[in-house]
């Protein structure tokens, strides 16, 4: 295979430079990649927006490099699953190769699985049911005052009985202990930042609920200052044991090396604390300023695993 890059890459001699130079980055990564130990080594992807890719040798099935029809080149990274990510190269800071590190093994694609709460059938019974929410998650880049802190991560459309789809953003705090081969891993609901740029645009029926004439819709708040701003922002939220508000937190979760690199894990958030996927006027969002228009719905049981969850 790198004997077949090589041969294509010479045939490209008019090439930018910046096309060069990422075909000699992908060469290595190719040639020392096949020296590797299964799952210790890693390819960094650095793009200029602020964050990087972490492709992990045990997942990858190749590298690609193809010009594009409008001008300059795309780097395609093929994954054993069949699934791919790609990249023009105009969007490429750097490619860097080395060993996979505690911190690196939290980058990829993920599930977020939890069961939804606040809907029944016909007969009045809570409707009991397992969701798992694809995520993909990102690092921010090396030179960024983030970098070992947080991970990225991101929901193409949370689970709506609804069906409406909607995205989220949300980021995990990481710790490591002075080992690094140990920590916790957090998930943080933020008041103070929605999930999405785009508000929620469904109606009183779309709001979770416990049978037809009872919903978590609670309509323009009379208590809100200034009335109705209009707005129907999205929040991740979670219920102050103590004070009985909705608020932001972090539940946290152990990791260690073994966990975290077994696909079989599960790493299982705070189980008394469920998620509220709420609309709120303001942002940030304040309980005490009557901000909520209603609960979108309700997540419990909480977790983060490498595959989706089984169907027995």
């Amino acid at each position: 295979m790198v004997v077949l890059l090589q041969a294509q890459w010479k045939q490209r001699a008019y090439e930018s430079r910046e096309m060069r130079i990422t075909a000699l980055f992908l060469a290595i990564v190719v040639a020392t990649g096949a020296m590797a130990q299964p799952g210790g080594y890693r390819t960094a992807i650095v793009l200029k927006s602020g964050v990087q890719e972490i492709v992990p040798d045990s997942v990858l099935h190749r590298f690609t490099v193809l010009k594009r029809p409008a001008g300059g080149h795309t780097v395609g990274v093929e994954l054993n699953d069949g699934s791919a990510l790609a990249f023009s190269t105009a969007d490429i800071e750097e490619i860097n190769y080395g060993p996979l590190s505690a911190y690196e093994r939290w980058a990829g694609d993920w599930y977020l699985v939890a069961s939804p709460n606040g809907e029944a059938n016909e007969a009045g019974i809570m409707i009991s049911q397992v969701v798992s929410m694809p995520v993909h998650a990102v690092l921010p880049s090396p030179s960024s005052a983030d970098y070992g802190t947080w991970i990225y991560c991101t929901v193409d459309s949370i689970a709506h009985r609804s069906g409406l789809h909607y995205g989220a953003r949300f980021k995990l705090r990481y710790n490591a202990d002075a080992s690094g081969r140990q920590g916790t891993i957090a998930l943080v609901l933020d008041d103070r930042q929605p999930v999405n740029d785009s508000e929620y645009a469904g109606g009183p029926e779309t709001y979770a609920y416990f049978d037809k004439n009872s919903t978590y819709y609670f309509g323009p708040q009379a208590g809100h200052a200034g009335g109705d701003t209009g707005h129907r922002y999205q929040y991740w939220l979670s219920n102050n044991i103590e004070t009985e508000k909705l608020e932001g937190m972090e539940l946290p979760v152990s990791w260690t090396l073994a966990t975290v690199a077994d696909p079989q894990s599960q790493f299982k958030f705070a189980p008394e604390h469920q998620i509220y996927w709420v609309t709120a006027l303001d942002i940030p969002f304040s309980h005490d300023e009557n901000d909520m228009v209603g609960v979108v719905d309700i997540f419990s049981s909480a977790r983060f695993m490498r595959r989706p969850w089984p169907d027995k």
